[in-house]
């Protein structure tokens, strides 16, 4: 998809690409799920340096598997980055089947044998509150999916947030599109409450205090008009 305001980040385009990586990277080491993901790699003593090269190489495979999707857009400005698809682009494609090809061919070059197997052992723990391809099965239909998107820690507050997303409010309520998201934080849950987002369930696991909720904006035709 393209949009107005918005940077379409192509498989060729490094530098917007290494920006995207950056913003991503660095945002998610705040984020629930990959905060508690990579938790495991403190009975290793590995510390957050580390950690922040392990999730950038896990947005380096994201950056480079959806890119030719069209899924990967910047904030012209460069101030904010978005995952999000249209499902009718992917091509016959699915999150889970780009993902599986993609194979984390960033992220098994960057870790250690020690790293990849502490990192795996958790992601398998959290796999009842890991239901990141869901969004197909509930709207069937085409539809939006946001698997990310980060702003610059320097831009919050400043709207940049609203400027990267709003291009897609507007395709989805022209066209009469669900958009999707996970959350994991009440504070995420709530920011996207105030963007339009209804909650639709939670994911549970008895060994985690962090839990999923699974997210939709339904469209409002004539809303951006």
């Amino acid at each position: 998809m393209d949009f107005p305001g918005l940077i379409t980040v192509g498989p060729d385009d490094r530098e917007y690409a290494e920006s995207a990586i950056t913003l991503l990277g660095d945002s998610f080491m705040e984020e629930m799920w990959f905060s508690t993901w990579l938790e495991a790699l403190d009975a290793a003593g590995i510390g957050e340096k580390r950690k922040r090269a392990l999730l950038h190489a896990v947005f380096a495979d994201d950056v480079e598997a959806f890119s030719p999707y069209g899924a990967i857009h910047m904030l012209e400005d460069m101030t904010a980055a978005v995952g999000g698809y249209l499902f009718s682009e992917l091509r016959g494609e699915t999150l889970t089947s780009i993902e599986g090809k993609q194979a984390g061919r960033h992220f098994l070059a960057e870790a250690t044998d020690e790293e990849r197997a502490l990192l795996e052992r958790r992601e398998h723990e959290m796999e009842p509150i890991s239901s990141f391809d869901w969004a197909r099965d509930h709207a069937q239909g085409d539809h939006i999916n946001f698997f990310a998107w980060a702003v610059d820690k320097n831009a919050r507050g400043k709207g940049s947030l609203r400027r990267a997303l709003e291009p897609f409010f507007a395709y989805a309520d022209e066209h009469g599109l669900n958009c999707y998201l996970e959350c994991y934080a009440d504070r995420l849950q709530s920011m996207y409450e105030h963007l339009g987002f209804e909650l639709v369930d939670e994911l549970h696991s008895p060994d985690f205090d962090v839990f999923e909720r699974r997210m939709v904006r339904y469209p409002r035709p004539g809303a951006n008009r």
